[in-house]
């Protein structure tokens, strides 16, 4: 099922929507944000019209980087061989992982929406500070 994921511009609460793509409008829990839903692939932004977007996995970063810590802090005992052993383990888990795309203007999610098109690339530095200074 299609998802959406962000947070409200006003209340600041981040907030996941799970909606059918036949329906045409999203609200926040708060009712501050709505967005109007058009049909998939996307090419504006529902919630700020931004045309640009980029992939990423939809892992959850945390767990990623608590792998890496474990395998870091079991070194001394292992003699290092905890660190490409967990490498490993979060390498199969993010293959595993679907990408998903997001908003670089308002950092909205969009997940399970279908396949996501060939012209979303992966995070652009430069393209992400001249959203971030603006």
């Amino acid at each position: 099922m299609a998802a959406v994921s962000k947070e409200c511009e006003v209340c600041r609460r981040f907030y996941t929507l799970t909606a059918g793509l036949e329906e045409s409008s999203l609200k926040s829990p708060c009712g501050h944000e709505t967005a109007k839903v058009t049909s998939w692939p996307f090419t504006n932004c529902p919630f700020c019209d931004c045309k640009q977007f980029y992939r990423r996995k939809g892992f959850n970063q945390i767990v990623g980087c608590s792998i890496i810590l474990l395998g870091a802090l079991l070194v001394p005992v292992t003699y290092g061989l905890s660190l490409p052993l967990l490498v490993l383990v979060d390498w199969l888990l993010a293959r595993r992982v679907p990408d998903i795309m997001v908003c670089y203007r308002c950092g909205t999610e969009f997940n399970d929406f279908g396949e996501i098109p060939q012209t979303v690339a992966a995070f652009d530095h430069h393209t992400g500070e001249l959203y971030e200074a603006g």
